[in-house]
Parts: structure tokens; sequence; C-alpha cells
């Protein structure tokens, strides 16, 4: 993504407002995300049960800290197109994608734990993903060093091939088990508000599908500043999605009293509700 301020975009209004925006959705995606993740890992903790614990660490892997130590490298180069090429900025490049592929293959676990743990093609699927993805984040620092953040050798497609559509599985399954709920909850055997959870992190691991695409596809352009004419459409979008998705995240994660009344409300007249 690019990451440059209001006033970098441009002097028009209309780009420091897209500009402000952006800084605004990249800061509360970026805050409810540490909430959560810290809340899942401390309820792991807690409990004992590891899927709380591989989402927790996955959510604060990919939107924390690997998103928000690149967003830092990238302002310590200089901008996206800036020359600063300093060994700190390297580190921190490396730093931000070797935490948030990290990140990546740990939301995987969490779905093939959750949804498919005995489900030996799944576990095939998993490994794959992980092992292609890896194999292009470390052959990428191997061959550039992570100096160029514009490199788009062999490695750099083989790594963002998974991080294209790694939100895809999940959004996927959730969105089945919402079904399967559903069906449940009409004959009172199933709460609401978890069939609804099913149905919100589908919606959130869509929004983050639509957000990574928003805010990558420049990458994929021969010349990238072909897309500057795009910025301020792109900056509104991606901070609308990011906004959208962690709004997603928190009703399934920190659902408000509010929520959680209104979704009671739409119980069926007739069928009983679980406790």
């Amino acid at each position: 993504m690019t990451e440059r301020t209001g006033e970098e975009l441009g002097e028009s209004p209309v780009d420091v407002l897209a500009g402000s925006f952006y800084l605004v959705g990249t800061l509360a995606f970026v805050l409810v995300s540490l909430v959560i993740g810290t809340r899942l890992v401390r309820l792991s903790l807690r409990t004992g049960e590891r899927p709380e614990l591989y989402l927790g660490l996955g959510i604060l892997g990919t939107a924390v800290f690997g998103y928000g130590i690149q967003i830092v490298s990238v302002l310590v180069r200089g901008g996206p197109d800036g020359t600063n090429v300093t060994p700190l900025a390297v580190g921190l490049t490396a730093a931000g994608k070797l935490l948030h592929d990290a990140g990546v293959a740990l939301v995987l676990f969490f779905v093939l734990t959750v949804f498919r743990k005995d489900d030996r093609r799944a576990r095939v699927v998993f490994g794959m993903a992980v092992l292609v993805l890896w194999t292009g984040t470390l052959g990428l620092g191997f061959t550039t060093g992570y100096r160029d953040i514009f490199e788009r050798n062999l490695f750099w497609w083989l790594e963002y091939a998974v991080i294209w559509t790694y939100p895809l599985w999940g959004a996927y399954e959730s969105l089945r088990y919402h079904g399967m709920m559903r069906k449940r909850q009409r004959l009172g055997l199933a709460d609401p508000l978890v069939a609804n959870r099913f149905l919100l992190w589908a919606l959130g691991s869509l929004g983050t599908f639509a957000a990574t695409w928003l805010a990558s596809w420049p990458m994929v352009l021969p010349d990238p500043t072909v897309a500057r004419g795009l910025e301020t459409f792109n900056y509104l979008a991606t901070a609308a999605v990011g906004i959208a998705t962690v709004t997603a995240y928190s009703l399934a994660f920190l659902p408000p009293a509010w929520y959680r009344r209104w979704i009671a409300g739409r119980e069926p007249t007739g069928t009983p509700q679980a406790a």
C-alpha cells in the first residue's frame, strides 16, 4: 500500500480529505485489531484453548505488527518512492513482512483447526499454502535483501498469491457454518448471536480480501506511477473497506449490549432461544 499523508497526495481539499480519511481508517483498523487480537490471546491463556491463540496471534501479526511496521518502514524510506534505503528501513521492511506472513499462516491454521481439523485434503491445502507463502517471503529476502519494495520477481508473486487469497478460505467456511447454524436456530438449537458471529466473521474476511487487493493492485502494474491518478479513489476506498471490516470484527468479538438485544429480537416468534 502507498502510505502517505493527505498533504502528500496533492494540494486540493479533496486530496487532503482523502489522506485524512485514510489515516483515520488505518488507525481504526490497527487499534481495533490490537484490542481483538489481545483479547483472544488473553482468553486462550485463561481457558487453555488453542484456536483463540492462533487467531489472536494471527490478527496481531497481520493487522497490527506486520502491517504497522511496514508502514513505518515506508515512512523511514521517505515514502513509497523514497530513496532513504538505510539499514533501519530495510530491517523494518523485513520484520514487517515476516511478522505479517507469520500472521497469515496462523490465521490459516486457525481455519484448518476450527473448520477442517480431520480433513486430510484441507491439511494438504494448508501445507501447500504455507509452503508457497514462505518460499516467496524468504526467497524475496535472499534475492533482494528487502531493499527494493517495488521488486516483482518470482518470489514476490509466490508470496502474494497466498496473501491475495487466504481470507477467502475463512470467508467460505464461516458462510457455510452460518447456514448450518441458521437451520439449527430455527429449531431452537443454536444461539442466534453465535450464528450471527459466523456471518460477521465471513464479512470481515471478505473485507480483508477487498482491502488487500485495493492496497496492492498498483504493485502489479509495470509502472507503479500509472496509478498516481487514482490515488485519491484508492485512499477513500481502502479506508472505507478497512473501517467496514473492523466494524464487522468488532460486532463479532466485542458486541455491545444493543447489538445483542437486536440480534435476539430477530429470533422467529415461538422459537425457543438458547440461554
